[in-house]
């Protein structure tokens, strides 16, 4: 697992302005929600690409060595939307959208519920059970578990580069 002290790029200019200064829990939900929103505008992009110019690259590679790092990296990169929509989406990233519901009830906010089949940042997609911890659980913890798992994600997608990187410079 990622290093806790290790923060991705957005983890740290997302995530530590909102657990450092954000006044209360419903600042924090609002603030966490805004910005996980924006998540489906630049990860796909990033993800689809990224898979399939391994992909491209693994077909033509010259030798087996490469191809086969290129392969690593392509399903390394491609791991990335499995991790969140069968992982993060039914745990932490439905615990969060569930507590900010909660806080924000009086405010009239509500989320319609979604399936694994058609994931959604604007919908829940959380089991009972990250409801359950979410309703146990302040919204900064969730907030600071959810930037461990993404930190895995960002590890994942170095580790993903690097062997992209590797095979084509060496």
């Amino acid at each position: 697992m990622a290093n806790p002290n290790f923060s991705s790029p957005d983890s740290f200019t997302f995530v530590e302005p909102i657990v450092q200064h954000a006044p209360n829990q419903k600042t924090m939900a609002k603030q966490w929600l805004h910005g996980y929103q924006y998540g489906p505008l630049w990860v796909p992009p990033l993800v689809g690409p990224g898979t399939l110019a391994n992909v491209f690259l693994a077909y033509f590679a010259q030798t087996t060595v490469k191809r086969n790092m290129y392969i690593v990296a392509a399903m390394g990169i491609f791991s990335i939307l499995p991790i969140t929509f069968l992982y993060m989406e039914p745990g932490i990233n439905g615990a969060s959208k569930w507590k900010v519901q909660m806080l924000l009830k009086d405010e009239g906010f509500s989320m319609p519920d979604t399936t694994v089949w058609w994931p959604s940042a604007h919908r829940h997609g959380s089991t009972q059970a990250s409801r359950r911890w979410a309703e146990k659980t302040d919204m900064k913890e969730l907030i600071l578990f959810w930037r461990k798992v993404n930190n895995v994600r960002w590890v994942i997608a170095g580790l993903a580069a690097a062997a992209s990187g590797w095979a084509t410079f060496a």
